[in-house]
């Protein structure tokens, strides 16, 4: 079977689409999966957890200035 340059140029072209499309379906797969995972997570139960925390009460701008100063 002799092929024309053209003729594989067209095959392998088709090829390469049909692999980019693989790639792109598992890509969109993988991202959907990512997306339903990430929606699973629940933070709240981190709300005010670090409301009684000694190094968070007092003076706001106190605590900004200490957390500022403690490399110096």
């Amino acid at each position: 079977m002799n092929l024309s340059a053209q003729e594989i140029d067209n095959q392998l072209l088709m090829l390469s689409e049909q692999e980019q499309l693989k790639v792109f379906n598992l890509l969109k797969k993988r991202l959907q999966s990512f997306i339903l995972k990430e929606e699973q997570h629940d933070f709240s139960v981190f709300g005010g957890i670090l409301k009684d925390s000694p190094n968070f009460n007092g003076d706001p701008v106190e605590i900004q200035k200490r957390m500022r100063d403690e490399w110096n």
